[in-house]
């Protein structure tokens, strides 16, 4: 997150054992990725990790958010099982991309999600597709609509297809967001409508 967001270095103190996050772009960010070395493994167990959760939360120095995302791997472990208890989320966003074999976590997640009566507010289908700049072909490259048809199964929304690109590869890697460096792009444009759908279901 650091490096797609363009940020360094470690966080300031704000006073006593509060931090202040990093910002760019708007946006404020903490990660563990701010505070370990690139090349460091963390080796965590379960209460290691809730930990590093409940100080993310409450031991940054926020101030006044419009909103605020907390990104999870993949899984129903310890630290989304402890979220789902500990927090009062507004809801989960399922993001997938659209092979069978990503789609079984998938089902896992959102199982968990009911039992922890999260509201599920959508799927993103990640790497949906892939258009060929020269000729315009279009190639389903890990499958064709596997999230669309997940969520339509589960009458889940499906918030948008996100499809391959190498430039948002390259802009995750220099730390300039697409929707900062090529904001008509399909991807922008897809994650404006992302964004304006969630919204509809917050209550800010």
């Amino acid at each position: 997150q650091p490096r797609m967001m363009g940020v360094s270095g470690r966080p300031s103190s704000a006073g006593g054992d509060m931090v202040v996050p990093l910002e760019n772009y708007g946006v404020k960010l903490m990660s563990m990725g701010l505070l370990v070395p690139d090349d460091t493994a963390l080796i965590w167990r379960g209460p290691m990790v809730q930990s590093a959760l409940t100080q993310m939360l409450d031991s940054v120095a926020w101030g006044k958010l419009d909103i605020i995302i907390i990104d999870l791997p993949p899984g129903t472990g310890d630290i989304q099982i402890s979220l789902a208890q500990q927090v009062n989320l507004s809801g989960a966003v399922i993001v997938s991309t659209p092979q069978d074999i990503a789609l079984l976590d998938v089902q896992k997640a959102v199982n968990m999600l009911h039992k922890a009566n999260v509201p599920i507010l959508g799927m993103i289908e990640n790497m949906s597709y892939w258009k060929c700049p020269d000729c315009g072909r279009v190639d389903h490259i890990f499958g064709k609509d596997g999230v669309n048809l997940e969520a339509k199964k589960r009458n889940i929304e499906l918030l948008g297809q996100v499809p391959l690109s190498a430039e948002l590869r390259k802009s995750g890697d220099s730390g300039v967001p697409i929707m900062v460096s090529d904001p008509k792009s399909i991807q922008s444009e897809t994650y404006q409508k992302i964004s304006k759908t969630l919204l509809k279901f917050i209550d800010l």
